[in-house]
């Protein structure tokens, strides 16, 4: 849930630091006090794009931070995205300034496809007007088999799923095969040239970094030779009268020699010295005789030379690297059998299709008595919602029809109805007309889907807009049940919703010096019953409105108590 927002130089708000509890909070203010700012605040710390003419006039940038305890099921989800809450805290926090913006998700660098991805799981908006996931028909069959959440559907759709994909395989190998004879002739003829092209070299046995290293060699050998002679000669020069490192260590163990009895240390210098000279020696023969191994080959360097060349030729039609010509060779190979074995492979791969399509079609009629039966119960349970709601003569009907045709997710088309007055016929929901109307059945599904959706933090953008009276009751009762399940953020302008939160936050703003400043008030017994007051009777506060607020209030406690 969300725990805390912090917002500095935001728009007209200067700095404010917002704490939401448990239950049912609720935001409330007079027109253009700043409610919708706080819910803009909230929709940049879930991920959307941040406008630079949102910036104050109080400083350089604005930060907006949002501290979130997640479940344990949202730590699970995150840490298959390498994040790794601390002490069951999420904090997210955005710096935006005219020169660039950054995000951070507890401290560490992010992007906004992630932070959008996470918020998925965190909290879920309604705005009236919202094109709501209730509101589109292309969920409305994950929601009925979502509804309950039995082990039986997700068995079934995963076995659907699977059989749909081996299908859309089998159908792509038998549209690569779907060849006239002289298609066929024609492209064997085109195979077998590129495998005798690739066979020229044994492409399979080739060693490119040796082949590159004795080519080097040969091309190179008389450079080589060269330097194995000054080698030796400064080893050992074979002129008395050029100084070698041999004669210069001879002349040293000579030197010392006569001393060595005198002093054990010497003699050990000696020793090392005449260890020395022996491996000149050695070194000496070994390069010599490397010299005599080293000889020119005019044939290897041509051969070679041709190598290289079909290898370039090879890589600039087949692959990069003599990797994909082998990837490519294996794939030809592959293919011209097929080709040569074409009538016998269509005839297997049509026997495949018959058999898949037999066990999609049992797996899809299983899943539509699963869904028949569950879209019985949903409707019962949402028509029961719906008339809580106060819509007295709405129905609520789950539409569910067979296509000809099986897909990923089963054989059927389903739809959601609705009809919300006496006489009315059963239309879709997307298109049910009434503001009021459409938020109280969104409401009526978010407390039938509770126990399934995983979303923690619902929040209600003056959904009670179009209301009122017991209407507004009945709306506020059914949120304060919702908020037992789920922590509630509504920004709401009706007295009977706002006096049933369990925490109260007042957005007030006011002109200091030059400017107009937005704030927060987190409001007390007697601060509430001013605001309540307000919202009864409007600027002007009279004993009456105060007295009705007192009561009102009252009266929501005792319902909280009662609703535990």
């Amino acid at each position: 849930m969300l725990l805390e927002l912090f917002i500095d130089n935001f728009v007209i708000i200067k700095k404010n630091h917002i704490f939401f509890e448990d239950g049912f909070n609720v935001l409330t203010g007079e027109t253009g006090s700043g409610k919708s700012l706080i819910l803009k605040a909230i929709n940049l710390a879930l991920g959307d794009r941040a406008d630079k003419d949102s910036i104050g006039k109080f400083s350089d940038r604005t930060i907006i931070e949002a501290v979130f305890q997640v479940s344990e099921a949202t730590k699970l989800q995150l840490q298959k995205m390498d994040i790794y809450p601390e002490e069951d805290k999420l904090i997210v926090t955005r710096t935006i300034s005219k020169k660039s913006s950054s995000l951070r998700i507890n401290g560490r660098i992010a992007n906004l496809s992630t932070l959008r991805e996470i918020s998925s799981f965190l909290v879920d908006i309604y705005r009236q007007g919202d094109s709501n996931y209730f509101m589109n028909s292309q969920n409305y069959i994950n929601l009925v088999d979502s509804y309950t959440k039995d082990s039986k559907t997700i068995k079934l759709k995963n076995e659907l799923k699977d059989l749909y994909r081996k299908k859309d395989e089998l159908l792509e190998r038998h549209d690569n095969l779907d060849l006239s004879d002289e298609e066929i002739t024609r492209e064997r003829d085109l195979i077998s040239y590129q495998i005798n092209e690739i066979e020229e070299i044994d492409i399979f046995n080739i060693d490119e970094e040796s082949l590159d290293k004795e080519y080097s060699k040969l091309n190179n050998i008389s450079s080589i030779i060269n330097s194995s002679n000054k080698v030796k000669e400064i080893l050992d020069a074979s002129d008395f009268d050029q100084i070698s490192i041999n004669k210069l260590i001879n002349e040293t163990i000579a030197e010392l020699s006569p001393y060595t009895s005198v002093d054990e240390k010497l003699e050990l210098i000696y020793t090392n010295l005449v260890d020395l000279s022996e491996q000149v020696n050695d070194l000496y023969r070994d390069i010599d005789y490397y010299e005599s191994s080293l000889e020119s080959d005019p044939e290897r360097m041509y051969e070679l030379d041709m190598i290289n060349q079909t290898i370039f030729t090879l890589k600039r039609k087949y692959g990069s690297s003599i990797d994909d010509i082998r990837n490519y060779y294996d794939e030809i190979t592959r293919r011209i059998k097929e080709l040569d074995e074409i009538d016998d492979l269509r005839r297997d791969i049509d026997k495949n299709i018959e058999k898949i399509n037999s066990k999609m079609l049992e797996t899809s009629k299983k899943l539509t008595d699963i869904r028949k039966n569950k879209a019985s119960l949903l409707e019962k349970e949402v028509n029961k919602s719906i008339k809580e709601l106060n819509i007295k003569n709405g129905k609520f009907k789950i539409d569910i029809t067979e296509r000809n045709e099986v897909k990923a997710n089963g054989k059927d088309d389903v739809d959601f109805l609705i009809r919300t007055n006496k006489g009315d016929n059963l239309k879709s929901l997307s298109k049910t007309a009434s503001g009021g109307e459409v938020s109280r059945i969104m409401l009526a599904f978010k407390e039938v889907f509770s126990d399934s959706d995983s979303v923690d933090t619902l929040i209600f953008d003056e959904i009670d807009t179009g209301i009122s009276g017991r209407t507004a009751q009945v709306v506020g009762e059914k949120i304060l049940d919702l908020s037992k399940k789920r922590q509630i953020i509504s920004i709401s302008h009706l007295p009977q919703i706002a006096s049933l939160a369990n925490n109260h936050i007042l957005i007030k703003k006011e002109d200091i010096d030059d400017l107009t400043i937005s704030t927060t008030e987190d409001l007390s017994e007697l601060s509430r019953v001013n605001e309540i007051a307000r919202m009864i009777g409007g600027v002007d506060i009279t004993s009456t409105t105060e007295q009705s607020a007192r009561e009102m209030l009252e009266m929501a406690e005792d319902l909280r108590n009662d609703r535990r």
